[in-house]
């Protein structure tokens, strides 16, 4: 009887370890599910524009364009020490890797929220198969970073509501600082967790006042990753972007007052905006999500504001926040990622209440559970979303960033300078500063115009008109016109660039540059 009763404790202990590694279970099957769809579809190499930079600024130990984005440069740095692949190919992985963990976050996030694994884990895979998601999963940039340090936040919320264990607001703290030192949409998503921590977790916080000072304190240590700002630019790395050294030159690069003329959310000019790009946000979803995901999430945000009113009022807030921004900001597809994990925590909320609906009028009509059916009906989803997504996701077989690097370092000649914008001009820098390629070639972008004080493509030019082969790239015939009046400009090749995008999408020329009779060298 002793040994029966010994073998009945242990299975039932083993049951209860299985049950309490449910949520872990599911959340690595979401994160390796999603890692191998973006791997599979992952860009080969060196991209475009701001996506190339952050291919070659960590690597070098540089200074990115504002807002500096240190935490991120920090992490990436890290990433492409590791021995697989080409540099850019780490830095691809390194993005697929933390949307992956978002994912996943996705399922904790879910099944705290009292949905069930097999609801919580389809969809938080339709998610990770959105096409605004799935891109930002396969190429290099900071937005993965401040999706995946988003959902943390809004998990570590969670466990502070569910718990009250001062640690998770501690560590709260410190990764709201880490989060601010990746991307200032950070702003727009801290007040609502700041306010639905400080509601539900008023009593302790009342009673015991040193949780404050000490998150605080926390946030204080993870926005001290600035410090590595002026730290890199006094070792002088080779792209120093403003080499900010001195406070104001790190308050300038860290506030992004550069594209301080692109957005004023406060003026009168934002709500009408915003409500004018309704349509357009409406169309992009669809497109991206299809009408279902949009709609079913808003059902279940709503829900949760019924059910948990602070922790539901906090999605909406940071929802709408980050909606208005992303209006009155260039619509920038990628500034919908926090907005989309919103809409899929209300997704997976929509899904428990349809599988408990389904379960009770399964029960009284033929005394079967129905929930399986939502549950199958889910992950069906979130297969034909990624089957309708796959192509325009899919960047495997992308090689046109290489590409036009090897076309032009193997067409210019010796000691060549090419006068540049940020979109072509990113994977030059690759090019040369990671893999070596021509040291000789002098790659003059526009932002290092204007730093090193020429006022002036123009002015650079002619300063370097008499001592190097000079080549030209523009964006458009008008940016031509300065030059034509003092120069002869004649077509050295075309070559295929990224507008706007990591891949190359456009055909741009190259111009030989040479003075006009009488020559003045």
């Amino acid at each position: 009887m002793t040994n029966r009763g010994s073998r009945l404790r242990d299975r039932v202990s083993a049951f209860q370890v299985t049950i309490g590694d449910v949520p872990r279970a599911t959340a690595a099957t979401a994160a390796v599910v999603a890692v191998i769809v973006y791997v599979r579809t992952l860009m080969p190499g060196v991209s475009f524009g701001d996506w190339a930079e952050m291919q070659t600024v960590p690597h070098v130990l540089g200074i990115a364009h504002p807002t500096g984005y240190p935490t991120y440069i920090l992490l990436a740095w890290l990433a492409e020490l590791a021995p697989i692949g080409s540099v850019a190919w780490r830095a691809n992985l390194l993005s697929a890797v933390l949307v992956a963990g978002s994912v996943a976050t996705l399922v904790l996030i879910a099944l705290r929220l009292g949905v069930r694994a097999s609801l919580a884990l389809p969809a938080a895979l339709a998610f990770g198969v959105i096409g605004t998601v799935w891109a930002a999963a396969t190429v290099a940039e900071v937005n993965p970073l401040h999706l995946f340090l988003t959902s943390l936040l809004i998990h570590r919320l969670l466990r502070w509501s569910d718990g009250r264990a001062p640690s998770e607001l501690v560590l709260g703290g410190l990764l709201l600082g880490l989060s601010v030192g990746n991307h200032l949409l950070t702003l727009f998503v801290a007040p609502f967790i700041v306010a639905s921590a400080l509601w539900v977790g008023r009593h302790e916080l009342w009673r015991h006042r040193w949780i404050l000072p000490a998150t605080a304190g926390a946030s204080l240590m993870g926005l001290a990753v600035y410090i590595y700002i002026p730290l890199a630019a006094a070792a002088s790395p080779p792209l120093p972007y403003n080499h900010p050294v001195t406070l104001d030159g790190v308050l300038w690069l860290a506030s992004g007052e550069q594209f301080r003329f692109q957005f004023d959310f406060l003026s009168p000019g934002g709500p009408p905006r915003f409500v004018a790009s309704l349509p357009s946000l409406w169309s992009l979803l669809a497109a991206r999500a299809t009408v279902a995901f949009p709609l079913v999430g808003l059902g279940g945000l709503a829900l949760l504001v019924l059910r948990r009113p602070a922790f539901g009022l906090a999605c909406a807030g940071m929802l709408v926040s980050a909606l208005y921004v992303w209006a009155n900001y260039q619509e920038l597809e990628h500034y919908l990622l926090g907005p989309l994990l919103v809409l899929a925590i209300g997704t997976a909320v929509a899904l428990e209440a349809s599988a408990r609906g389904a379960a009770a009028i399964g029960r009284r009509l033929a005394r079967r559970d129905g929930a399986p059916v939502v549950a199958m009906a889910a992950l069906a989803f979130a297969v034909v979303l990624a089957g309708l997504n796959w192509s325009a996701a899919d960047r495997s077989a992308d090689r046109s960033g290489q590409e036009y690097v090897d076309a032009v370092f193997s067409a210019l000649p010796a000691n060549a300078a090419i006068v540049s914008y940020w979109d072509p001009s990113a994977p030059l820098w690759y090019g040369q500063h990671v893999e070596g390629l021509r040291p000789d070639v002098l790659i003059v972008d526009d932002t290092n115009i204007v730093y090193e004080g020429w006022g002036s493509a123009v002015r650079r030019v002619a300063d370097l008109i008499c001592q190097r082969p000079v080549f030209l790239i523009r964006v458009g015939d008008p940016d031509l016109a300065p030059f034509r009046s003092s120069y002869r400009l004649t077509l050295f090749m075309t070559v295929r660039i990224g507008a706007l995008g990591p891949s190359a999408t456009v055909s741009q020329r190259i111009f030989r540059v040479e003075p006009l009779p009488p020559r003045p060298c």
